[in-house]
């Protein structure tokens, strides 16, 4: 009680909590006096401790049972002094800590193999062997606890070689309510950090050995994943310089239609206007009806190019096959175009026997006066347009030629695409651009070919020369064909 009331008249002790826990000493301090007259020694305690837990002194393994993550800090107590153990625990707890007490060594390894204790605050004069020993024994069963010895002045070498055998500090008796605070937070954070490093540094070893089993594999797997990746950022690049470049053609195409819609379209409403003056005789209106009707055809054959490219780009084309001669639908052609294109020359050669085929009659015509049209533009204006059609075993081949400039080879696989004409030529030609496109599509659908070559001689302009292969029969297989993706020139 000495040493209570040393403790008890401290300056830093002044505190309302502190003042509560004393006053619950003095009531623990009257237990014990009673306690000390039943006869009861602390050596008989402990001599029954270990006879009721044998397995404390034969050296537990260390308990395995897990904390919540919001368990509160568990602390063992493990003093001989009655009324310092109260003190101590009672303040601690009011910290927040769970506090587990122990008054002898059986008792105080008894709490250690029962659960995890993060620190153990040790008075050294409750162990009966050296303190190194004690604290080995200690640190067998909990590894992971840190341990700060109890000692008094008289002890303090005691102290001492208990720090160099592992313990983290010493206080000394009478104790520092602060000291003892301070000490054991640091202790218990230190303790944290190194269950922090303990942890990272196995996850690191198992990450290492993890690695270094599977590490070939690893390799294979990035340098997978880098070719993939790498395929598919030249695939985005590649899908991004096809969506440029249908942008661009869309842009073009707009334009173009703007321009060849107000081809037609200014003639026929300059002509109504003429036909309606009072002056105009019946003469004068049926030449201009005449120029009317010729463009409103003008008009609706664009109309007609627009919805065919529309249907082929969205793959929405659909063929009326039928049996017909197609020497014919190739002839009829020809005699409309020398009716109406009375300043060119157009020849066609064909056999006397009909050509059978299955085909879209509407649709060859289509193709084919695509091809004648194309010739008259890009031809010199005295130059001849030739027809010639021609079979074979399997196939019916319409080739449509000129004497023009001819077609230069770069530009001879652009041709066939949607809204393109030749830069030459671009500014003197009138045209959707839209004319090859639909023609390739029309024989693709077909499941036949469009080639074109330039002609060659000597002494004139050589001219391109288209050729429609269309098959007798219809295809086994379904041709489809998809948005602007035409077949390559051969």
């Amino acid at each position: 009680m000495r040493q209570l009331h040393h403790f008890w008249w401290r300056s830093d002790l002044y505190d309302p909590a502190i003042w509560l826990a004393y006053w619950r000493l003095g009531e623990l301090a009257a237990m014990t006096d009673k306690r000390g007259t039943t006869g009861t020694s602390e050596t008989e305690t402990t001599q029954r401790d270990s006879q009721q837990h044998p397995q404390a002194t034969a050296g537990v393994q260390v308990a395995t049972q897990q904390r919540e993550p919001n368990e509160p800090l568990r602390v063992l107590v493990a003093e001989g002094d009655v009324a310092t153990l109260a003190t101590v625990a009672s303040i601690l707890r009011y910290d927040g800590y769970e506090i587990v007490t122990a008054g002898s060594v059986a008792e105080m390894l008894q709490r250690l193999d029962a659960a995890p204790l993060d620190a153990i605050l040790l008075d050294l004069r409750l162990t009966s062997v050296h303190e190194a020993d004690a604290l080995a024994q200690i640190q067998a069963l909990a590894p992971a606890t840190v341990v700060i010895v109890l000692a008094t002045y008289s002890a303090l070498e005691a102290a001492l070689h208990a720090l160099r055998s592992g313990a983290y500090a010493y206080l000394m008796k009478p104790l520092d309510v602060e000291e003892l605070r301070i000490t054991l937070s640091h202790a218990l954070e230190r303790r944290r950090l190194e269950r922090e490093l303990i942890e990272r540094r196995r996850e690191l070893d198992e990450t290492r050995s993890n690695a270094e089993g599977f590490d070939l594999r690893v390799r294979e797997q990035v340098d997978e994943a880098t070719t993939a990746l790498r395929r598919q950022v030249e695939s985005l690049d590649d899908a991004n310089h096809r969506l440029q470049q249908a942008q661009e053609q869309h842009d073009r195409f707009v334009a173009m239609v703007a321009h060849e819609m107000r081809g037609p379209l200014n003639p026929i409403i300059n002509y109504a206007q003429l036909a309606k003056r009072p002056t105009a005789t019946a003469e004068m209106r049926a030449r201009y009806m005449d120029i009317i009707v010729e463009h409103a055809f003008r008009l609706n054959r664009l109309v007609d190019d627009l919805q065919t490219a529309t249907r082929l780009s969205t793959g929405q084309f659909t063929l009326r096959r039928e049996r017909c001669d197609v020497a014919v639908v190739v002839s009829e052609l020809v005699d409309q175009f020398t009716a109406s294109s009375r300043d060119r020359v157009f020849t066609l050669e064909r056999p006397e026997e009909p050509i059978f085929a299955e085909v879209d009659r509407d649709r060859v015509t289509q193709a084919v006066r695509n091809l004648i049209d194309n010739s008259m533009k890009y031809s010199v204006s005295d130059g001849a347009i030739e027809a010639r059609i021609w079979q074979d075993d399997t196939q019916v081949h319409i080739s449509i030629g000129d004497y023009g400039a001819g077609i230069p080879e770069s530009e001879m696989k652009r041709i066939f695409e949607a809204f393109t004409r030749l830069q030459d030529h671009s500014a003197d030609v009138s045209g959707s651009g839209l004319g090859l496109y639909i023609t390739r599509g029309i024989v693709a659908a077909h499941g036949g070919a469009l080639d074109v070559r330039n002609r060659t001689g000597e002494g004139r302009a050589s001219g391109a020369v288209f050729t429609i292969s269309l098959p007798l029969a219809v295809p086994a297989s379904p041709v489809v064909v998809g948005p602007f993706e035409m077949p390559t020139a051969g």
